[in-house]
């Protein structure tokens, strides 16, 4: 009792009876409303201004790869900084940079003309903020929460992250029909500042002991790397993470809405319910998981989830209406999401404190590591001829085919539990 009563003293938010009651959660909440409401509408817009505007969606892929090169290499930098230093200071200092790259793109706008090189440039700016900020945010929620509360913090989190996915681009395809780009960078410039300060209210714990500040950036990305290699389950998910975005991330983002514009005919508004489907879904599937809990052969139930997030993705390329389109990419952002959430629920729960920054950032590293490489791909398959369709059948097969294979001959994830 008297040791409860000491660790109260110290973080009162790890022994919280709700997530509803806890402050700092809720602060870390808010913030990540109004981050994932501000990027969503600068992503859709962007992309957008690309595609209709700029009439060069086939370079839509160099746009990405330009954001996604800065975050691949320093990602793993991100991730031994946020081991050594306040999270919530990195995340602050990233949504102002974020804030001032926006900023200036909307000059550029109003005394300019922007082009393709312009957003390329930016983006080199925008994926190396990413990098610190994706870092620190991924492991900072098990210093906020208890352990067994982690799923459903993540599916929380999570679902306002995907919520932002459907309410985002449905009004940023709003403001662009009847207003203009100017308005949606200066709605996301308020909210990344908004953002910013709310993380500042976080308060976190002591910071960690002089040894692993007197660690040189070398030696702790070492730890992290060697961290990985004992753990088969850690080894092989990150090995699952790259090649499963390889497959997904590139025809995704670029064909989406190329696959609006050429097979749908439709606008930005189209482009929006899409997108905000795929969202919608994601945010379903992590309430969810919220509500089932799962607990027993989570392996299994993540490759079928998987499974399922292919066949549906290969279901979307059929589809010849919006409606169709939209089932379709509803069903793949639930079945992604249910497979996702307690993967990584399972990691902040078992990876030890002083190392979560690092393993998250391989983590996501794993993730986004291939991700130039499709981009880069989708980009050329468009540019030798192929069409959106066959690009985004050709990664929805790929990716069933991969999951039959882990499941097949991939033990360490097919018995987790």
């Amino acid at each position: 009792m008297e040791e409860l009563q000491q660790n109260q003293k110290l973080s009162v938010p790890l022994l919280s009876a709700s997530l509803f009651r806890n402050s700092n959660f809720l602060y870390l909440w808010a913030a990540t409303l109004f981050s994932s409401f501000a990027l969503a509408f600068f992503m859709f817009s962007q992309t957008w201004y690309i595609v209709k505007t700029l009439d060069l969606e086939a370079s839509l892929g160099l746009v990405f790869l330009a954001s996604s090169v800065p975050r691949l290499i320093f990602m793993i930098v991100g991730g031994a900084v946020a081991d050594k230093f306040p999270k919530k200071n990195i995340m602050f200092f990233s949504n102002l940079i974020r804030a001032i790259l926006v900023g200036s793109i909307l000059v550029w706008l109003l005394f300019g003309h922007i082009t393709l090189y312009t957003f390329m440039l930016f983006a080199l700016f925008f994926g190396l903020a990413d990098a610190f900020f994706w870092s620190a945010d991924g492991s900072i929620l098990p210093e906020l929460v208890k352990k067994d509360k982690l799923t459903q913090a993540n599916s929380i989190t999570q679902m306002t992250n995907q919520s932002s996915l459907i309410l985002g681009p449905m009004l940023a395809g709003v403001i662009i029909k009847v207003g203009d780009y100017e308005t949606i960078f200066i709605i996301t410039i308020v909210m990344l500042i908004i953002s910013a300060i709310l993380v500042q209210y976080i308060q976190m714990e002591a910071q960690k002991g002089e040894q692993q500040h007197n660690k040189d950036m070398l030696t702790s990305i070492k730890e992290g790397i060697l961290y990985v290699k004992q753990s088969p389950f850690l080894t092989t998910l990150l090995i699952c993470s790259a090649f499963l975005n390889f497959f997904l991330i590139g025809p995704m983002q670029i064909g989406f809405p190329i696959f609006v514009k050429t097979v749908l005919h439709g606008d930005s508004l189209h482009f929006s319910y899409l997108e905000g489907s795929a969202g919608g879904g994601m945010a379903v599937g992590a309430i969810l998981v919220a509500v089932l809990n799962i607990r027993k052969h989570r392996g299994w139930f993540c490759i079928i989830m998987l499974f399922l997030s292919g066949v549906s993705f290969l279901l979307l390329n059929y589809t010849e209406t919006l409606w169709q389109a939209l089932l379709a990419a509803s069903i793949f952002g639930i079945t992604l999401a249910m497979a996702a959430i307690p993967l990584m629920s399972v990691i902040q729960s078992t990876v030890q404190e002083d190392m979560m920054g690092r393993i998250m950032s391989l983590l996501m590293l794993s993730s986004m590591g291939l991700i130039p490489v499709s981009y880069a791909g989708a980009s050329l398959l468009l540019t030798l001829g192929l069409s959106v369709l066959t690009i985004m059948k050709l990664g929805a097969i790929a990716l069933i085919l991969f999951v039959l294979f882990v499941a097949l001959r991939v033990p360490t994830v097919r018995t987790f539990d």
